[in-house]
């Protein structure tokens, strides 16, 4: 299966919130498509999204769900996932095109 197909598999099991997804960002990005996952990170995968799925307003569990992916499938070092402490509006960015501001939480 060809990088763009793969993508768009990839993408069709997501639920795409705001402008970061997008198959041309994720072809350009990974031409070769991206790296499978063992058989117990899969397994994890599938009970901490059941987990998230089943409580999506609650922010505490998203956040949870957001790091776990982000540490577990990914492979991001925990100083690339840390949570800035204090203000965080210095971190927001405005985005005219969309009349949009992109502000974390």
């Amino acid at each position: 299966m060809a990088g763009s197909d793969l993508h768009a598999e990839w993408l069709s099991l997501l639920e795409i919130a705001g402008p970061f997804l997008s198959l041309p960002v994720l072809d350009r990005a990974f031409p070769q498509g991206l790296d499978g996952v063992g058989a117990e990170v899969r397994r994890e995968l599938r009970l901490t999204y059941r987990e998230w799925a089943t409580s999506p307003r609650d922010p505490a569990i998203h956040q949870a769900w957001v790091r776990w992916v982000l540490r577990h499938v990914l492979l991001m070092p925990e100083a690339a996932v840390a949570r800035p402490e204090g203000d965080l509006s210095r971190l927001a960015v405005a985005v005219p095109e969309q009349r949009e501001t992109l502000a974390p939480t």
